[in-house]
């Protein structure tokens, strides 16, 4: 599995862009994905499966919607943490766990995913939506999350794909490519926020390659299934008790 390359100043970058569309970051989620984002978050969780009484991570949790779906399924009866860098898209995910009435459920604690603030076998699951393409070493955020889970722990990832239809590809990939930018941009008034997805996506693997990645990480029964067309793709790897 060949390493991903970045640059130096990547994780500082990132950091950076994050906080500035983070004021637009939900709004443009729904608009950019019709929805479906909702929809694609609600499977990650599903596939979690998360338990009464237990612990569960969402790492790189943004403005802590997957936090939130986790803490739904038994409010007040299981224990969410969420973990991000990015500071002002913390303080909006706990506006929106205020405003549920989620504070006894969910935590949210700036950090970073490729060295987490944890001690092994803290948690029952994992889960990182959107988030692993960004950061600096993909496969040592998958480490790090492997280290933090009990035994038979879950691990679920959600990212972009591409479809595997070449007609619908071709039509996804001149949205994604052309439309996705310039309606990004308009709104988000960030000038590369929205060209950085779809380079970011085109770079990363994907399917069987992250699947790969997962089981050198050190995550067994790895499988991984289309969504929407495989315009994105959920994965799940178990930590052997």
């Amino acid at each position: 599995m060949q390493t991903i390359e970045r640059a130096p100043d990547f994780p500082r970058q990132i950091q950076k862009m994050f906080g500035a569309v983070a004021p637009k970051y939900d709004f443009l989620n729904r608009l950019l994905s019709a929805g479906r984002d909702q929809h694609w978050r609600q499977a990650a969780v599903n596939l979690l499966s998360p338990q009464r009484g237990e612990r569960y991570l969402d790492i790189a949790t943004g403005t802590a919607d997957i936090a939130l779906e986790i803490a739904s399924r038994y409010p007040s009866e299981l224990k969410v943490m969420g973990i991000d860098f990015s500071g002002p898209m913390l303080e909006l995910g706990q506006k929106k766990i205020r405003e549920k009435n989620r504070q006894q459920t969910i935590s949210l604690q700036k950090g970073c995913g490729e060295s987490l603030p944890f001690a092994d076998a803290s948690f029952h699951g994992g889960i990182s939506a959107f988030g692993l393409r960004n950061f600096s070493d993909p496969k040592r955020a998958l480490t790090e999350m492997h280290r933090v889970l009990k035994p038979n722990g879950r691990a679920v990832i959600l990212e972009f794909s591409h479809p595997s239809n070449p007609v619908l590809g071709w039509g996804y990939l001149f949205y994604f490519h052309f439309l996705l930018p310039q309606v990004g941009k308009y709104f988000s008034q960030h000038e590369s926020a929205y060209n950085y997805l779809p380079q970011s996506v085109a770079k990363f693997p994907m399917r069987k390659e992250l699947a790969l990645l997962m089981e050198e990480s050190g995550f067994q029964r790895v499988t991984h299934q289309d969504l929407t067309y495989g315009i994105v793709t959920l994965y799940q790897g178990i930590k052997n008790g």
